[in-house]
């Protein structure tokens, strides 16, 4: 019965091919993996019909397996159950060493999945549950070797060897019944044919032609002779014309070498079963070594040999007792050994035990245990002695006292080092086992309180007092070093100590002692505790419990110490906060502190009085062409300092009340700079970092400045011969603003006074003036006159002076009379000209219109043009 039993009526040929893997999982290997792919790809087939889609073999299967789990037909975990599957199938064959150690073991892995990758289909997308419920459970398949034909096909296993013959042809493979020979009926029949072909050419002669008569009267049975004529004729060695026969001596070579290498094999093989030759001199023969190449007729006959060599190992084994021996004597192969081992041992689980088996791994452990003794790691002993897993397995199981034996033989090596003063490392390295085996020995035996635990104990406690009293003098490592421990070890002691005993404090209080000294000196703290050679995370925890408040302190105070070495010594602020450990902030609120936390007061008076003033000063200055935010980058100062120093001037401390005065007078200075470019008052104040209660103060007193800058500027504009329109942008004032204040001078304001007579004085009485001269004089247009004097007046003066009665309105009027004139005069002109009969006048009167202001004087081609028109019509 097949595990895949259960898929007949669910899949013919997932079940076909199961059944064939099955077969084929201990005689064929290879065959097993050709097989698993068609398996899991009509797997994945039957999946991808779920989703509409069809299984294509020349697209890569993962992406094609993973598109089946996107779409949520399988979870992730089968998707990863069948492509390890997929995978595993490149494992077999995929190295000769791969070969000889995993090739069966591989292939009964791979079978093994196969089953639950088609148990778990059949149970997802079969139509009835209560089938799936009766699926036994995944049955092992056992090494068998009952089908020999089938054995001697893939791999050269061994078979019982009979006294007389063997059980298939040494030249052909087929069963041998015969009773006498080592070739079977058919061989021994080709052969006996070349004798009888060589007999009857001796005698006849090569040349000769000869009848079947002939043949019988020489010697042959009648019975015989039809056939032996049959079988050399089909060998190409006779030809037949009618009644008579001739000899083919064409292939008379070919056909006696063919049967000079039946006669070899079989000599052989006879050679070696008498013990005539070794086994190392016919794996030298020609016809092995082909043989190990599938050549005919030498393949039989090296898979024959291989399976005499075990027989002969397990006859050497028995005899001299020695495994080494024998291997070299018969020359089997690890290979060769291993199949051998697995298949008595499947025999024994069985219940049938052999004596070579037994003694094999009686001898095979004791030499496990001598070489154990030596010191030499299990992993190196299994790989000299070739001890797999299932073996050391098997041992543990019939062996009561092999585990047993181990673990005192390591108990032996590990005291004999103990004694000799080695450490751990030491000790794990001689004894060959590995640390965690060394920690689970000394564990059991501090449970069973044994005499193993009594001298480790002793060993420890010796080892822990010389290391305190090295550590004196030496650094951490160096003080394990002398006291034959590791730094590891150390660490491990210390953690497991107790918190009052001797070992403990004083390790501790020396450690603290010793990085303390270090960071005196001015090492940093990685610097100190590589010097020490201890571990940050050790530090870390001193400084973060109460019980080590001491150490806190003293740490504290030198962290301070070495910022205020810093400040004395001028250093950079990085490399202060280098040295003591501690950022800029930390720093800061070090020197805040010092007016209420004593350990920080020399910090705080130092930074004071002989830091902060010129820290102050820079500031100051470098507030006057940054911006606020770099000139205390510039400084190494925040705002918060700023402000607790400049509010400590303003509440009258004499240290800093000329850094309030300065800071203030900025702060205003900034204030005026911005309202005099003309920003709003929010702005002004937000950037020159004025208090709410400052600008209320100092608003007037700053507006008023302002006003005065204001003032001057529009002054020496006027000056200048520049308009009040330049004049009020150079001020970043308006025109109107001006003449609010000019005419507030003039009402009698004190404020404005000043102004009034200046402004007055350089710019409204001269101009009116000069407008009034023009008008009594030339009696000219204001165009014209604004015209001859427009670096001087504008518009806007003069409609405020008229409007203000500086100067008379007939001015205005007199503009407009100039306008009504010049439209009478445009009038009479287009009268004349077409009372003359001028026949463009139109098209004149079109380019007049698109720009220029009088016919007569802006367009010279117009008036040509007119000329000319004015005479033709003459």
């Amino acid at each position: 019965m097949s595990n895949f039993d259960f898929l007949k009526d669910f899949d013919k040929d997932l079940w076909k091919i199961g059944n064939r893997i099955e077969k084929q999982v201990n005689i064929s290997p290879s065959a097993v993996k050709a097989d698993a792919t068609p398996f899991l790809e009509r797997v994945l087939t039957i999946l991808m019909e779920k989703m509409s889609k069809k299984f294509n073999p020349r697209k890569n299967y993962y992406d094609q397996l993973d598109s089946v789990y996107r779409e949520g037909i399988i979870t992730r975990k089968y998707k990863v159950d069948i492509y390890d599957a997929y995978q595993l199938r490149n494992r077999i064959h995929a190295t000769v060493d791969e070969i000889e150690k995993t090739e069966i073991p591989t292939a009964h892995q791979l079978h093994k999945k196969l089953f639950y990758i088609a148990k778990k289909l059949y149970r997802d997308f079969t139509s009835d549950y209560d089938n799936y419920k009766g699926v036994p459970d995944y049955r092992p398949i056992e090494i068998d070797t009952s089908d020999d034909e089938v054995e001697l096909l893939e791999i050269p296993d061994f078979s019982e060897i009979i006294d007389i013959r063997y059980d298939y042809c040494v030249i052909c493979g087929e069963p041998n019944h015969t009773n006498y020979s080592l070739c079977c009926h058919k061989c021994n029949r080709v052969m006996d044919n070349a004798n009888n072909f060589i007999s009857i050419r001796n005698t006849f002669g090569k040349n000769a032609t000869f009848t079947k008569e002939d043949l019988i009267e020489y010697g042959i049975h009648e019975g015989y002779a039809n056939q032996l004529i049959s079988s050399l004729v089909r060998d190409n060695m006779l030809r037949v014309k009618g009644r008579y026969i001739s000899f083919n001596n064409m292939h008379m070579d070919e056909y006696l070498s063919k049967i000079d290498k039946y006669i070899a094999v079989c000599e052989l093989i006879t050679k070696f079963k008498d013990d005539v030759i070794s086994p190392a001199e016919i794996k030298q023969s020609m016809e092995y070594k082909q043989g190990s190449f599938r050549q005919e007729p030498y393949y039989q006959f090296y898979k024959l040999v291989n399976r005499e060599i075990v027989k002969k190992f397990e006859k050497y084994l028995t005899q001299i007792e020695d495994i080494d021996k024998s291997m070299e004597y018969t020359t089997i192969t690890n290979k060769q050994l291993h199949r051998w081992y697995l298949m008595h041992l499947n025999d024994y689980k069985k219940g049938n035990a052999d004596e070579t088996f037994v003694l094999f791994n009686d001898l095979l452990k004791n030499e496990y245990l001598d070489l154990k003794r030596q010191g030499i790691n299990e992993k190196q002993i299994k790989k000299q002695l070739n001890v797999t897993d299932e073996v050391y397995d098997f041992w543990c199981a019939i062996y009561d006292d092999f585990e047993d034996d181990l673990s005192k033989i390591k108990i032996e090596l590990i005291s004999r080092a103990l004694i000799e003063g080695k450490t751990k490392s030491e000790i794990i390295e001689s004894a060959g086992i590995t640390a965690r085996e060394y920690d689970d020995i000394v564990k059991v035996a501090k449970f069973k309180n044994n005499e193993f635990a009594q001298l480790h104990e002793r060993e420890l406690e010796t080892r822990k007092e010389n290391f305190t009293r090295f550590l004196e003098q030496n650094d951490l490592e160096r003080s394990c070093e002398l006291a034959k421990i590791t730094v590891d070890d150390f660490y491990v002691y210390y953690d497991n100590a107790n918190r009052s005993s001797d070992f403990f404090k004083k390790t501790t209080e020396l450690l603290m002692d010793k990085y303390l000294c270090k960071r005196r000196e001015g090492k940093t703290r990685k610097e100190a505790i590589e010097i020490v050679g201890l571990k940050e995370a050790y530090i870390d925890r001193w400084l973060s419990r109460s019980i080590y408040n001491d150490f806190k302190d003293e740490n504290l105070k030198v962290t301070v110490d070495l910022i205020l070495a810093g400040f004395k010594d001028n250093m950079p602020m990085d490399e202060i906060t280098r040295i003591s450990g501690v950022d800029e902030n930390a720093i800061r609120r070090f020197i805040r502190s010092g007016d209420r936390v004593e350990i920080y007061k020399p910090l705080l008076d130092y930074y004071e009085a002989e830091i902060l003033p010129q820290k102050l000063s820079d500031f100051i200055d470098a507030n006057e062409n940054k911006s606020v935010r770099n000139a205390l980058e510039s400084t190494d100062l925040t705002e918060e300092e700023i402000t607790h120093y400049y509010e400590l001037g303003k509440a009258g401390d004499e240290r800093y009340v000329e850094f309030y005065e300065m800071l203030l007078e900025h702060k205003k200075g900034t204030y005026i700079h911005l309202k005099r470019r003309g920003k709003s008052d929010r702005i002004a104040i937000k950037e020159s970092c004025l208090t709410k209660q400052e600008y209320e103060s100092y608003r007037q007193e700053m507006d008023k400045t302002v006003r005065e800058i204001k003032f001057t500027i529009v002054i020496e504009e006027v000056r200048d011969k520049k308009t009040s329109t330049v004049a009020a942008g150079r001020a970043n004032c308006s025109v109107d603003e001006i003449y609010e204040w000019y005419f507030k001078g003039k009402a009698g304001d004190e404020d404005y006074k000043h102004f009034y007579d200046l402004f007055h004085a350089a710019y409204v009485r001269p101009n009116v003036n000069t407008i009034n001269r023009h008008l009594d004089y030339n009696n000219e247009s204001l165009e014209n006159i604004l015209h001859a004097n427009k670096d001087q007046i504008t518009k806007k003066d003069i409609r405020i002076w008229v409007e203000h009665g500086l100067l008379d309105n007939k001015v205005l009027n007199l503009n407009t009379k100039k306008e009504e004139d010049d439209n009478d005069s445009e009038f009479n002109a287009n009268e004349m000209l077409r009372e003359m009969g001028v026949e463009d006048y139109d098209k004149i009167m079109v380019r007049k219109s698109s720009g220029s202001s009088s016919i007569l004087a802006n367009n010279k081609e117009d008036v040509e043009e007119l000329k000319k028109q004015i005479l033709k019509k003459k």
